[in-house]
């Protein structure tokens, strides 16, 4: 994994995890810092306030140019810079790594001064030695003020060439114009897969279903045509079974006072039987 890529940062400018974190390290630590060893020397605290200070900074940014710096000059603006020499994508990163070079070294070059005045001031106290002014730094104050001022327009041109880098600010050419947006493959080469480039036609989708089940409805002759049985809309009646009016009658004297549904006594007919036909028979005389 490339720390220059990824993992992405949380500024939500495309930007890689390192670059947003050294960004607002150099905004809100490495330039206050700055500062307070500037006022540490101007108060005439020189050891060990100001020595610290100036020393970690110039540690901390030597550490930020060999991992990040040099990566990104080498990953995107060294192969461009001679072809588009005035766009500001790269012409700002180039000055920036002048002054920041510059100010790199004079600063290692004090830090360095200052360790080793120390060094050989313990070893005269040791050898007993009285005066020590021959060995401190007499012109150091110019050198202090210009690597201060070097450090500090360095890490303004590290923030907007961040800005322009990632598109926060637009990118111009030393005419005034405003330059092409420039193919690099962390901003502005879109993540294009077949999923989501392009849509996905199937037969499925583009033609419309057509079947005869959807288009016709479903006729059964089991639906459209009334069900009737013999058995439960008409009663069967016949010469045999038809009651004659006195079995009528007498059926009726003998039904019971339980109520009936119409439903049975439609489907049940009255059951005739020889009883209920009287016999008649001639009567003997005498």
């Amino acid at each position: 994994m490339n720390p220059y890529l990824e993992p992405h940062g949380f500024l939500g400018t495309g930007a890689s995890l390192l670059a947003d974190v050294t960004l607002l390290a150099y905004v809100f630590l490495i330039i206050p810092a700055m500062i307070a060893g500037f006022i540490f020397a101007r108060r005439k605290m020189h050891r060990p306030h100001h020595k610290w200070t100036m020393t970690t900074i110039t540690l901390i940014n030597w550490i930020l140019i060999a991992f990040l710096m040099l990566v990104a000059y080498r990953f995107d603006v060294a192969p461009s810079i001679g072809a588009q020499p005035d766009n500001t994508r790269y012409l700002l990163p180039t000055i920036h790594a002048v002054f920041g070079l510059t100010a790199q070294l004079l600063a290692t070059f004090l830090v360095i001064r200052m360790f080793t005045e120390d060094s050989q001031v313990r070893r005269a106290k040791v050898r007993g030695e009285t005066s020590m002014s021959k060995y401190w730094f007499k012109h150091a104050k110019p050198f202090m003020r210009l690597t201060l001022t070097l450090w500090l327009i360095t890490a303004m041109l590290g923030v907007v060439s961040y800005l322009i880098r990632y598109d926060v600010l637009p990118t111009y050419t030393l005419s005034g114009k405003i330059a092409a947006p420039v193919f690099t493959p962390e901003v502005a080469a879109p993540v294009s897969t077949p999923e989501v480039g392009a849509p996905v036609e199937t037969a499925e989708v583009t033609e419309p279903i057509a079947t005869a089940e959807l288009l016709a409805p479903v006729e059964t002759s089991e639906v459209t045509e009334p069900i009737s049985t013999p058995e439960v809309s008409v009663p069967v009646a016949t010469e045999e079974n038809q009651p004659t009016e006195t079995s009528t009658r007498r059926a009726s004297a003998t039904r019971t006072p339980t109520r009936t549904s119409t439903a049975t006594r439609t489907v049940r007919a009255p059951v005739e039987t020889e009883e209920v036909t009287p016999v008649v028979t001639p009567e003997l005389d005498g």
